[in-house]
């Protein structure tokens, strides 16, 4: 099955690119945990790392928007306001059942994330997409929770759960991930069962791996996460829907370069702190420090407000301790057509 795997993806990334040369995503095993620990966590709470994700799992309930079986999330709470879904059958229709499911960050004719699952058996297919340019027949909106697809992430979390339903099982291959170079360990390609070996120590039953750009990979190139998945549960699955799932997230490692939305001139009364924002911290320890401290500037007096201080100093701490990247040059400090800052 892994030849089989390799030979698929080998095909589509040949037809397709390989992604720019130099840089890299790397995949991690599927038995190392550690990357989680780099990982932003937006709401606080530990365990909640994605910024927006992609979810299939098989629910039978009905009359609300948790009774659909795909997602396609914006932030990370799962409801009508925030996410787009469909549902795909009842238990019988889908358990045991394979899908091919294909993930895809699109550039041409407008950026947005779509989700596409196609039912193997019956060759239906359900599109999800979130942005500009969205696939014909698609269910699709331009904003979701608010917001355009999101921009600040640089790394993929695969999730494969079968927890809390005896007799469930996950069967998730990643054949490839088109559109980027790849380097590390080999794509995820594993039957979880609640009994399985938790990716993460004492997490029984809920394995996966994380897939990390070294630079703005994911963000500037199209790409496409693609595989086959079977999810199977022997009860109603009434309730603890997302026990048995795959689940796809955005996140964001804090160690690896990332890009951010620039603030606004308003927030940033030092032109040399708005340069700095525009340059991805590079000058960090010259013009824009002395003008957090003195709050002046050539040519003029105006005062750098604490908010400013404040960042300045956090991305000075972090530059110093070591804990992000350094080489601005060789990744570019500024995604101009996005109007998005690189963090380093």
């Amino acid at each position: 099955m892994k030849l089989a795997r390799r030979a698929l993806a080998a095909l589509l990334l040949t037809a397709g690119g390989a992604g720019p040369a130099g840089a890299l995503v790397t995949v991690t095993d599927s038995d190392d945990f550690l990357p989680f620990l780099n990982l932003d966590r937006p709401t606080g709470q530990f365990d909640e790392t994605g910024l927006s994700g992609f979810e299939f799992l098989i629910s039978s309930r009905t009359g609300d928007f948790l009774a659909n079986d795909q997602y396609l999330i914006s932030g990370n709470v799962t409801d009508a306001a925030t996410s787009l879904g469909n549902e795909l059958g009842a238990v019988a229709d889908l358990s045991g059942v394979p899908f091919a499911f294909s993930i895809r960050h699109n550039r041409v004719g407008g950026r947005n994330f779509s989700f596409h699952l196609t039912n193997l058996v019956t060759s239906a297919e359900s599109v999800q997409c979130w942005g500009e340019g969205c696939p014909a027949g698609s269910n699709h909106v331009g904003i979701l929770n608010g917001i355009p697809p999101i921009s600040d992430y640089n790394g993929l979390q695969v999730q494969v759960r079968a927890q809390g339903v005896p007799g469930s099982s996950a069967a998730v291959t990643i054949a490839g991930l088109g559109g980027v170079t790849l380097a590390g360990a080999d794509l995820f390609d594993e039957v979880v069962t609640p009994v399985s070996p938790g990716t993460i120590p004492g997490d029984t039953g809920r394995r996966g791996q994380w897939l990390l750009g070294d630079s703005l990979d994911l963000l500037q190139n199209e790409w496409e996460l693609f595989g086959t998945v079977t999810l199977s549960r022997p009860d109603a699955a009434l309730q603890d829907r997302t026990m048995v799932r795959l689940s796809v997230d955005l996140v964001r490692d804090l160690t690896l370069p990332y890009a951010v939305p620039e603030p606004a001139a308003g927030l940033l009364p030092c032109a040399a702190l708005a340069g700095l924002a525009a340059l991805g911290w590079r000058d960090s320890s010259g013009r824009a420090r002395r003008c957090a401290e003195s709050g002046s500037r050539p040519g003029g007096r105006e005062r750098c407000s604490a908010l400013s201080r404040r960042w300045l100093n956090r991305a000075e701490l972090e530059y110093a301790a070591g804990a992000l990247p350094h080489d601005n040059a060789a990744r570019g400090a500024v995604v101009a057509a996005d109007g998005l800052a690189l963090v380093e």
